[in-house]
């Protein structure tokens, strides 16, 4: 039957697996998660209601997570340790941070205001960016994987939604330049409308 990636092609979490898949043949169903019948059919294969969805005949998998360990299992992309995993909660928490701001935003509500849970998450993402300045360096710049996937994701579409700005973070800017122009990252590329 195949795999089949339901997801926004807005999100850094589908994005990821996306680019993860790059050799793999897959369907993508995209969907509008926020309005209509595709959040409606969001809900009815995801009980925790958010995307990335991977399908693969009768088995559902409902977290970026957990479609990186599932595939990961199979097409054995890279060996993980425990530090790797901690690197990708470190990432996910980003992202989970970003997201968080995002949605307060289209909510109406200020993220410049110095409200607790919104300075709360912006310094989770710059505690996180500090943590990942050595990483950055030392490995990302080398080596394109799904720690190096993840983060070039999250911080394309952080820049994107103005959660962060990376003007005093070259080494973010020289992650974003090595890997701009790989093909799976353009056909990846978030829209821009």
């Amino acid at each position: 039957m195949g795999y089949v990636l339901y997801g926004s092609k807005t999100s850094p979490f589908v994005r990821r697996i996306r680019i993860l898949l790059e050799t793999i043949p897959y369907d993508f169903k995209e969907l509008n998660i926020f309005e209509g019948q595709d959040a409606i059919d969001l809900n009815k294969i995801n009980p925790i209601n958010q995307v990335p969805v991977l399908t693969d005949g009768e088995t559902t998998i409902w977290d970026s997570r957990q479609i990186f360990n599932y595939l990961n299992s199979f097409h054995r992309f890279q060996n993980m340790d425990w530090q790797d995993e901690n690197m990708l909660t470190a990432i996910d928490g980003a992202k989970d941070a970003g997201v968080s701001l995002l949605l307060m935003k289209r909510s109406g509500i200020n993220i410049n205001e110095p409200l607790l849970y919104v300075q709360r998450q912006k310094e989770r993402i710059d505690s996180i960016l500090d943590y990942l300045k050595p990483y950055i360096r030392d490995r990302a710049l080398k080596e394109w994987n799904f720690h190096t996937i993840s983060l070039y994701c999250f911080i394309d579409w952080a820049i994107f939604r103005g959660m962060i700005s990376i003007e005093n973070r070259p080494e973010c800017q020289a992650l974003l330049d090595k890997y701009k122009d790989l093909d799976i990252v353009t056909q990846t590329q978030i829209p821009r409308i």
